[in-house]
């Protein structure tokens, strides 16, 4: 039996609308079933039970470009479209979130709608709407992913994920203008599970009517409460769902902001990723999906980038494209008893000119692998006299480099890093600090290596990665190991490191365990 105009307006009133208010409806016709009349009966209802002295509103949100106030269509709901039509009803010139109104009040709401900087700010028809103790939103048959409200909370705690969009339109006098629109909403959004905390707090009722679930909610209310929750949690109307590119892309965007506010630079592995040099766009996803901006190229891609030129430049323009950086360059450099300082410095020189598309803030060097026989102080002296001729050269070149704590290098603990560092007396060579190899060379990585050494003002770069010693796991995720490595994350912090924290992971390499070594971090960092 086809729903009648007296129905809905019993059910209104059931629901709750008061007569008198102002009311911000969304809807759908077909949620109802058969409806007596369709849409126009619908806004009969709506508008008797608000009554003379209330205003109906309703979104009349147009696709079409350039935005014509006269003709073009709302895209909303067939409701919206024949209610911006009917007779009485006005509507704001705006070309993405046109607001069309019947009653005393709607020319108050919507007048100057095109000269906001913001769509939905607080001069907004929604802004202005949100601050009346009598201003409600209703939906019909639709759920809160349709609740237009809701993207102004965002736009009240800035959210990073907000966008500058330009839109054209057509003004008074036929010419087309172009709207730039600041804080604009993003494609993607989990209102729905805003459900509970507005039934939690009382402000929300739910209803029924035809085939059509109803809800009005007071929309003072239900801003506050989403913006409360937007400040307890910045991804709050996000979805968590890992497929989701939308979603994943706007809780980078919030990490970004996150850590530009932090004097230290969050950085990560290319090698470590998971994926192959031929999965660059892969690789690149991943670490993006974490806000981070700057890339480690390891030992492994640095051997392709120096075999293939063109593999080089994809990977340039790539970078480039994405706004991301190489901070750290692996360099391909002999480094043994036997090795020849002019050979070392060939080598180096070889490293320089491949990197020098990226301008890498550093070059990494390899671990000066201790070898059995060899008198200690005779290894010791070596590895000073050619690294000091590297670092002679790198100074010639304008880079830094960069040396890795390693168990089985001349540079193993404490002692020797600050030993060597000190022998060598160039500003270039910094300390890469990796807590989970001075745990297998036998020591504390904080309480002991830091806390009491003499490395802390070498050290450019903190390698998060976590281990054991035997019989426990080598490497694990951070925080899970012996390395102190949210002890070493706030301690740095504390002296306004402005190096990098470089996510890696040895040999536990996948995408799975990036993710997880990236999600540790943040657990970490959200707790110091």
């Amino acid at each position: 039996m086809a729903l009648s105009k007296q129905e809905i307006v019993d059910g209104l009133r059931e629901l709750g609308l008061p007569a008198g208010c102002v009311v911000m409806v969304h809807s759908a016709l077909s949620a109802l079933g058969e409806v007596e009349g369709g849409a126009e009966t619908v806004i009969e209802a709506l508008l008797e039970a608000v009554g003379p002295e209330g205003t109906l509103l309703m979104p009349a949100m147009a696709q079409q470009q350039p935005f014509r106030i006269e003709s073009s269509p709302s895209t909303v709901g067939l409701i919206t479209e024949v209610f911006r039509t009917y007779p009485g009803a006005i509507r704001s010139l705006h070309p993405t979130h046109s607001v069309a109104g019947i009653g005393p009040l709607t020319e108050e709401l919507i007048e100057g709608h095109i000269n906001q900087p913001t769509a939905l700010g607080p001069e907004s028809p929604w802004g202005r709407l949100a601050r009346r103790d009598d201003g409600y939103i209703l939906f019909i048959g639709v759920d809160q992913d349709r609740n237009t409200l809701l993207h102004a909370a965002e736009e009240i705690v800035e959210g990073a994920y907000l966008n500058t969009i330009t839109r054209d339109y057509v003004d008074a006098d036929g010419n087309v203008q172009t709207k730039v629109l600041e804080k604009f909403p993003g494609p993607h959004r989990d209102f729905i599970g805003l459900d509970p905390l507005f039934e939690a707090a009382g402000a929300m009722r739910i209803g029924k009517f035809g085939n059509a679930v109803c809800r009005l909610m007071p929309a003072e209310r239900i801003l506050q409460l989403t913006v409360a929750a937007l400040k307890r949690d910045p991804a709050a109307v996000l979805c968590d769902n890992p497929h989701c590119r939308d979603c994943v892309r706007q809780r980078a965007a919030i990490k970004h902001d996150l850590l530009s506010r932090e004097d230290f630079t969050l950085s990560a592995v290319m090698d470590d990723v998971g994926y192959g040099a031929d999965e660059l766009g892969e690789a690149l996803w991943l670490i993006k999906a974490e806000g981070i901006r700057d890339i480690e190229i390891g030992p492994e891609w640095a051997v392709k980038l120096a075999e293939e030129r063109t593999f080089r430049q994809d990977l340039a323009a790539t970078l480039a494209a994405d706004e991301m950086m190489v901070a750290v360059c692996h360099a391909d450099v002999p480094m043994a008893d036997a090795t020849l300082a002019e050979e070392a410095v060939g080598a180096l020189d070889r490293a320089i000119e491949v990197s020098s598309i990226f301008a890498p803030r550093y070059l990494k060097l390899p671990a000066y692998l201790v070898a059995e026989g060899v008198d200690p102080e005779s290894r010791y002296d070596h590895a000073v006299e050619l690294l000091s001729a590297l670092a002679r050269r790198a100074a010639a070149a304008q880079v830094r480099l960069l040396i890795e704590n390693h168990p089985q290098a001349v540079w193993c603990d404490a002692e020797s890093c600050a030993r060597v560092l000190a022998a060598v007396e160039m500003p270039g060579v910094t300390l890469s600090y990796n807590p989970a190899h001075f745990v297998h060379a036998g020591e504390h990585p904080f309480l002991q290596t830091y806390s009491r050494g003499r490395i802390k003002r070498h050290v450019g770069q903190l390698m998060l990665v976590d281990g054991c010693e035997p019989p426990w796991p080598q490497h694990t995720i951070i925080g899970q190991g012996q390395g102190e490595v949210k002890e070493l994350m706030s301690i740095f912090r504390c002296r306004s490191f402005g190096g990098y924290f470089t996510l890696a992971l040895n040999d536990t390499r996948s995408p799975e365990n990036f993710s997880a070594q990236a999600k540790a971090f943040w657990h970490l960092l959200g707790n110091l």
